[in-house]
């Protein structure tokens, strides 16, 4: 069951702003985890996603250091995309079963975890009005993924 107010970021790459200079750091995984232990979960809307790019977002903000998992899913825009609430269940199970077990290798703190979806390659930080891209924002507590209202 999901919160009232619990929404999906829907917005088009040339609405969104990044400052230049930014740092940013792959994610790196750590020799010791399998590789098949971050391997893509199965989507509750049967979505199929591939990992565009992972990065850490060191406090752009100046307070907080964000992990990015962005990802690819043509199939997210259009008359057959997953209805709204599913796409809010892939974004839980992506940070969940996905970013959850990739930051728990990371030297360093991550304070959020960001998912992105796009229908298309996008640069990260650079506008492109023709791509349809959806964004969540998620704190982590005990371990797991807590959506918020940033």
């Amino acid at each position: 069951m999901r919160l009232f107010g619990h929404h999906l970021s829907c917005l088009r790459s040339g609405s969104v702003a990044v400052a230049a200079g930014t740092a940013l750091l792959a994610i790196a995984t750590s020799t010791a985890v399998a590789q098949e232990d971050f391997a893509i979960p199965a989507l509750p809307s049967g979505l199929k996603v591939e990992l565009l790019d992972k990065f850490l977002d060191i406090k752009p903000d100046g307070e907080l250091t964000y992990a990015r998992f962005r990802f690819l899913a043509p199939d997210i825009a259009g008359e057959n995309a997953p209805d709204f609430e599913a796409r809010l269940a892939d974004m839980d199970v992506l940070c969940r079963d996905y970013a959850l077990p990739h930051i728990g290798v990371t030297p360093e703190q991550v304070d959020r975890i960001v998912i992105s979806i796009a229908d298309q390659p996008t640069e990260f930080g650079v506008a492109n009005p023709e791509a349809t891209q959806f964004f969540e924002s998620y704190s982590i507590k005990n371990s797991a993924c807590i959506w918020g209202d940033f």
